[in-house]
């Protein structure tokens, strides 16, 4: 029994011992685990540290940079307030001298009446005071730092005060309110606040109840009437014009054609402002100092009414030289409640109808020279021709969309139809033509001979002509005169080409 009891024990002792040895190399595995796991988390609480003081750097510079701001702010506003007080300073300055002037003028007109030999001298007192009063306003700017002259001039922007446009032959409205036309008593709203233009003489009255019926409308004006009757279709133009074709069908048919004008590809000519700041402080005070000027012009352009285009185009360009004056037009406009669609449609009107006056004019002068290449005068009245029928081919494209609009804003739209400036453009193709058939006979009675050059000539001579007959709808006398005389010299021409060939 004790034998066995010692074998138990032994087991039990041998048992012990290797479960001492695996647990001391678990507690050694463990104990490598800890140091490394010790030492990534040192490595994290550096990272840790670094980043919290990388922040701290962050939140330092972002403190700086918003004190600085702040301090840049105040400087702005106190350059502002002394910039606003200067210029209060100045409109004081500006009407006393103005109470002074009128002063002295009521002296003058009193003197007059005692005197008067001596009711157009001026007095020199009021050059003097003018020039008085004129000079804090130069030697203050100047005697400032750069920035705030430059802030000094932005703000020293007075109200506009518009120049009224020219009356025209036509009745047209304008903006009428009693606070225009009535007596203010602050001196400076009645400063701000501009004169309506004088009312045309031939603006018609309301009528009353006692007043005889309104006249009836008044005849169309000049170089509106229709197509005279002495142009008419000729049909040996187009029967001489297929004849011909069909008898040079194998010549190149291109060689008298030019290739349409390219059109210019709009491109955006607005550049970065290099100074945002300074350009959105003058659109503020544009806003904040022009509101009655451009308050005014919006009565105007609302209210305005037309009969006769001649009378839109001086006043688009009034209106546009009195919003020449603000620093951004367009975003100044925005603030208020600019008619945007009617001025853009007076604009359009005005500068449609001014390009095809200055497309005619332009080939109602041309003026052939006979020192110049025959080449060269017909390529130049070939370009002017191309010219003529774009236009009107661009405003019979526009006149239907462009008129509904033009009738909304009461705009006058007679010049679009075919009995208006459409009609004219056509006489002066009909005398483009005869200027280029009667290069073309000179040109062959020069050359002669019946050859190929001839030839080209009466073939570009009869395809402009058959051109030109075609879009103004018939020839004149004196066209057809030339036409013919052509035709005969073509025929001779070909009689001659067969002779030589025989």
């Amino acid at each position: 029994m004790l034998e066995n009891e010692i074998s138990m024990k032994d087991a039990e002792v041998e048992r012990a011992s290797k479960r001492i040895l695996f647990l001391e190399a678990e507690n050694e595995r463990l104990r490598v685990e800890m140091e490394e796991v010790s030492q990534s988390f040192e490595e994290q609480r550096r990272e840790g540290q670094e980043r919290i003081k990388a922040m701290e750097g962050e939140i330092t510079e972002l403190k700086k940079m918003a004190l600085d701001r702040s301090r840049m702010e105040l400087i702005l506003e106190n350059d502002e307030l002394s910039a606003s007080q200067r210029f209060q300073g100045l409109m004081e300055v500006s009407e006393k001298s103005n109470l002074i002037r009128n002063l002295k003028r009521a002296t003058k007109c009193s003197d007059a009446v005692v005197n008067q030999h001596n009711h157009k001298v001026e007095p020199p007192e009021a050059k003097n005071d003018e020039v008085v009063t004129e000079g804090p306003r130069h030697s203050r700017c100047n005697s400032e730092e750069p920035a705030e002259s430059t802030l000094c001039n932005v703000k020293s922007r007075i109200p506009r005060v518009p120049k009224p446009p020219k009356p025209s032959s036509s009745p047209y409205s304008f903006a009428t309110t009693s606070s225009s036309s009535s007596t203010v008593s602050s001196g400076d709203v009645e400063k701000a606040i501009p004169a309506p233009p004088p009312v045309p003489t031939k603006q018609m009255q309301p009528p009353s109840k006692s007043a005889p019926p309104p006249p009836p409308p008044p005849p169309p004006p000049k170089g509106k009437t229709p197509m005279p009757a002495k142009v008419r279709r000729i049909p040996e133009v187009v029967e001489f014009y297929h004849s011909l074709m069909r008898r040079d069908s194998r010549r190149d048919l291109g060689s008298g054609v030019m290739d349409p004008p390219s059109t210019a590809k709009a491109r955006d000519m607005i550049g970065e402002i290099e100074n945002r700041s300074a350009h959105l402080l003058a659109i503020k005070t544009d806003v904040e100092t022009q509101g009655d000027f451009i308050r005014f012009l919006i009565k105007e352009v609302e209210n305005a009414s037309f009969t006769d285009i001649e009378d839109v185009v001086p006043f688009v360009k009034w209106l546009d030289d009195e919003l020449s004056y603000l620093v951004d037009e367009r975003a100044v406009l925005k603030h208020f409640q600019w008619p945007e669609q009617k001025a853009d449609a007076l604009r359009e009107a005005a500068f449609g109808y001014c390009d095809l006056k200055k497309l005619e004019s332009e080939a109602s002068s041309f003026r052939g020279d006979a020192r110049q290449p025959c080449a060269s005068a017909l390529k130049k009245m070939q370009a002017l021709l191309e010219k003529l029928e774009h236009g009107i081919y661009n405003l019979s494209r526009l006149r239907e969309s462009a008129t509904k609009r033009y009738k909304a804003f009461q705009i006058p739209v007679e010049w679009m139809l075919d009995t208006g400036i459409v009609s004219q453009i056509k006489l002066v193709c009909i005398k483009l033509a005869l200027k280029y058939m009667k290069r073309v006979s000179a040109e062959l009675e020069t050359v002669g001979g019946g050859g190929p050059e001839e030839e080209e000539l009466i073939v570009q001579g009869v395809r402009f002509a058959f051109r030109v007959h075609q879009f103004a709808g018939g020839f004149d006398v004196e066209t057809m005169k030339a036409f013919q005389e052509m035709r005969d010299k073509a025929s001779s021409c070909h009689v001659e080409c067969q002779n030589q060939q025989h």
